[in-house]
């Protein structure tokens, strides 16, 4: 039977089992629509600059922990940011267009580590930092 109070039952359970799974989800975002990559927690914020041919950033002293590098090209050429040191080989955002923002997230242990743009002829034309994280 179509309508037997069973079927009705079990219909009604099936959906307020679906309402009650819905409500204990939750997304969460980064709000940008570039990729975050190296990293599945959100970091301590970290603002980046990158011009052509350069990447500035307020400290160059971190201690060890998880970062998101916000980063904002105000150069004309495209750029990305690259992160490499201990536990993190090559990490970064995708590459930028001139007036993008990108975030990556990395997890920083003591050392030194390079933040870059991968771009060839980039890095050699000034955009390769080193921070020192301790």
């Amino acid at each position: 039977m179509p309508g037997s109070p069973a079927r009705i039952l079990i219909a009604l359970t099936a959906t307020a089992s679906l309402a009650l799974a819905a409500c204990g989800s939750k997304s969460v975002g980064s709000g940008t629509s570039t990729p975050t990559t190296g990293g599945s927690a959100a970091g301590t914020a970290v603002q980046v600059t990158e011009k052509d041919f350069s990447i500035s950033l307020a400290s160059t002293t971190f201690t060890p922990g998880t970062y998101t590098f916000e980063v904002t090209n105000d150069g004309p050429s495209s750029h990305n940011l690259t992160v490499k040191g201990p536990g993190v080989n090559n990490t970064g955002t995708s590459t930028l267009d001139s007036g993008s923002k990108g975030n990556v997230t990395v997890t920083f242990q003591k050392g030194a580590y390079e933040l870059y743009c991968s771009i060839p002829g980039h890095k050699e034309r000034g955009m390769d930092l080193t921070i020192h994280v301790g």
